[in-house]
């Protein structure tokens, strides 16, 4: 895990993170969890700048 890049994110960017997890938390058999988690995927990608080709690697689509 000390080996793992984690960035400094300023609050305006972990809050729709934070919302969407805990819509998860809340009711985690909800049909729309996977959605979420797509949703939150997304928001985490660009975060770190990925390339589709990076997101392909990171979702074992490659």
């Amino acid at each position: 895990m000390k080996d793992l890049p984690v960035l400094p994110v300023s609050i305006s960017k972990k809050a729709p993170i934070i919302e969407l997890v805990e819509k998860i938390l809340s009711d985690p058999d909800s049909p729309d969890v996977p959605f979420l988690e797509k949703e939150i995927d997304a928001l985490v990608y660009d975060l770190y700048g990925l390339t589709p080709k990076e997101i392909a690697i990171v979702e074992g689509k490659t």
